[in-house]
């Protein structure tokens, strides 16, 4: 007796799995892709806001810095002290007039 074969119709069971297998690995690289991008373009707007503080904070300091220059002229200070200290020198004698 011969053995007959039947032909399965061009795909064994073996290259379903490998086929199944390589659709659950592409779908899983895509995922892990999307998950990646978006966490770098959380990364880059962070990246700017930060960017934005550091300038805020940069001028701040120069600003600061050029307060500090002022104090150590002697006409600020002393405008400083008479218009916002009341400071007089000795000897001088201030008038305050009121709107009446």
């Amino acid at each position: 007796m011969r053995k007959v074969r039947h032909k399965t119709g061009g795909f064994s069971l073996t290259m379903t799995i490998v086929c199944i297998a390589f659709v659950i690995v592409a779908v899983l690289c895509a995922t892990r892709l999307y998950g990646v991008h978006s966490r770098k373009q959380a990364l880059l707007e962070e990246q700017k806001k930060l960017k934005a503080q550091k300038q805020a904070l940069v001028d701040k300091n120069n600003a600061i810095l050029a307060q500090g220059t002022k104090t150590n002229d002697a006409k600020y200070v002393e405008s400083f002290a008479r218009s916002q200290l009341d400071m007089v020198y000795p000897g001088e004698i201030i008038f305050r007039t009121t709107g009446d």
